[in-house]
């Protein structure tokens, strides 16, 4: 692997019967193979601040992996949670702030279903625990289809919102859907956050706009050889499409 990977995971839980056609719902027992294997093979797991300190050159990305979680939903902290803080792997999941404690009501299809999100006793449980939360937007919308008054309030606001709550720093961003255009980048910069990740396939190399990572989208059907290969070799680089 030439350059750091950043995996992206949404559920960690075995999927309800029928509702899972995006793939999303990683269980937890293959959960658990990965990070072992992580550990196993000498990854060194990161976060966000390392990959983004590798981007500009002030450390080495060899065998670098950053562990990120998309919405914010409550499954992680059940069970993607007490694996982490086993092996001592940091991790940043994205949260919708204005859906705290509630569902996730940006998905309005009947095959997927509604899942329950994190609430502030959970976050607050786990923020210095090795956790670093980022937003994910106020809503979940598509931000090309904004305004740029609802923009900077979906981009800007989730910011601030998330801050005051717990009392730290929020420097990352996770563009809705992996839906962004130049008003959203340049948005994310005005609000100040440092880096902001895309579902864009792809490493992550010494110069990489940190603006628009790439990340390596785990799914249910992401088998221990398709695991395997995307740390291994330039898979996820072979796969890219700009």
């Amino acid at each position: 692997m030439n350059g750091a990977i950043v995996l992206m995971y949404h559920n960690i839980a075995d999927p309800p019967a029928g509702k899972d056609p995006l793939g999303l719902y990683v269980s937890p027992g293959m959960f658990r193979f990965q990070m072992w294997y992580l550990k196993t093979a000498g990854f060194r797991v990161v976060s966000l601040r390392d990959v983004l300190s590798f981007i500009e050159g002030s450390r080495s990305g060899e065998r670098l992996v950053a562990l990120t979680f998309d919405d914010g939903y409550q499954d992680f902290y059940d069970n993607a949670y007490p694996v982490l803080r086993n092996y001592r792997f940091p991790s940043t999941v994205f949260l919708v702030s204005d859906l705290i404690g509630r569902e996730n009501s940006w998905e309005d299809d009947p095959c997927t279903g509604r899942q329950r999100l994190l609430d502030w006793d959970a976050i607050h449980a786990i923020k210095t625990e090795g956790v670093v939360f980022g937003s994910h937007s106020r809503t979940h919308p598509f931000l090309s289809r904004l305004s740029p008054d609802a923009l900077r309030a979906e981009i800007s606001g989730s910011k601030s919102r998330l801050e005051a709550e717990l009392q730290l720093p929020v420097d990352f961003f996770c563009y809705p859907y992996g839906d962004y255009g130049p008003g959203a980048v340049d948005m994310v910069k005005e609000a100040g956050y440092t880096l902001a990740v895309t579902t864009k396939r792809g490493l992550v190399h010494e110069g990489s706009d940190p603006y628009v990572i790439r990340r390596s989208f785990i799914r249910g059907s992401t088998n221990p050889f398709l695991f395997l290969l995307r740390l291994h070799s330039g898979y996820e680089d072979r796969k890219r499409a700009d």
